[in-house]
């Protein structure tokens, strides 16, 4: 173990803090560089997007976006007992989905566009000193299981499909495709800490069985009382046919004329099993229900 710094970004708050072995710190000229930022091409909406791909050194510029680019480093992130650079990866990941919004080390960690401002990618709040206690929860998940960091790789893996699944320009059948992933990722870490029933959990029944485990109310989507669930056939559709509400993949939308909102429930349902499984699932926001607009509160 040593201690290990890294930068990352984009952050446009200051940040300073400590909490064991972990300090978080603010760069210098933050400002300047949020003013560039905010102040620059490509920002629409508190979003801002890849910029057009430019060939070699000319100024020949193609009609489409790069995908992947880079933003500013903003703020550093220090252990003083590091395991190593994953470990330090995956408390950079912890604090991005605390903040809502993606946090990297990374020269070019972004891919098509990331919002500006925080609180942007999930349904909670946390102040700045909430911060602390919910990044205590993040260490002692990785001390926990660093002997098997795969479980460390899912919980992000489901944090970067809740993200990637909200971009703004994303058709509805590509967003479920990338929440049903983090769905997925998220049985497979429950399933590493909780039995599973052999031959029992299928797909029309994982989101019941992971709210079972933690006392979460059941959403209508994820009943499979009758044999099987609206979200798993819909899954079973879209992945084994190319099938999304019976057409071709991007020719039509679930829940028109209704009041029901899939894709925003289901990345409600992921908030509340990312912060359960990260190591408080005791939390009233685990709870909560996922049929709301409203932004709750966690108290970690």
């Amino acid at each position: 173990m040593t201690t290990m710094t890294v930068e990352f970004g984009w952050c446009p708050d200051p940040l300073d803090f400590a909490i064991g072995d972990i300090t978080v710190a603010t760069l210098a000229d933050l400002d300047t560089k949020v003013a560039g930022v905010s102040e620059g091409s490509g920002v629409d909406s508190d979003w801002i997007y890849a910029p057009l791909y430019v060939m070699g050194r000319g100024v020949h510029q193609r009609p489409y976006a790069s995908r992947i680019f880079g933003l500013p480093k903003t703020h550093c992130l220090s252990h003083a007992a590091a395991d190593g650079p994953e470990h330090i990866e995956f408390l950079v990941w912890a604090l991005s989905f605390f903040m809502g919004m993606r946090l990297t080390t990374t020269e070019a960690g972004f891919l098509d566009a990331t919002p500006i401002k925080s609180h942007a990618l999930i349904d909670f709040v946390l102040s700045p000193r909430e911060y602390l206690p919910a990044l205590a929860y993040a260490e002692a998940f990785w001390q926990a299981n660093k002997a098997h960091r795969v479980r460390a790789h899912r919980w992000i893996a489901a944090v970067h499909a809740l993200f990637i699944a909200q971009y703004p320009r994303a058709l509805q059948f590509e967003r479920f495709i990338y929440l049903y992933g983090a769905l997925d990722a998220l049985f497979k870490l429950a399933g590493d800490f909780h039995h599973v029933p052999k031959g029992a959990v299928s797909h029309h029944r994982r989101v019941s069985w992971m709210c079972g485990l933690f006392n979460m109310p059941l959403p209508a989507w994820a009943d499979a009382s009758s044999g099987s669930s609206p979200v798993g056939n819909i899954r079973n559709n879209t992945l084994h046919e190319s099938l999304y509400m019976d057409a071709p993949l991007g020719f039509a939308l679930h829940g028109v004329g209704t009041n029901l909102h899939l894709t925003l429930e289901m990345q409600a349902m992921i908030c509340r099993f990312l912060v359960a499984l990260i190591g408080d699932p005791g939390a009233d926001y685990v709870r909560t229900p996922v049929t709301t607009r409203q932004m709750q509160g966690w108290s970690p």
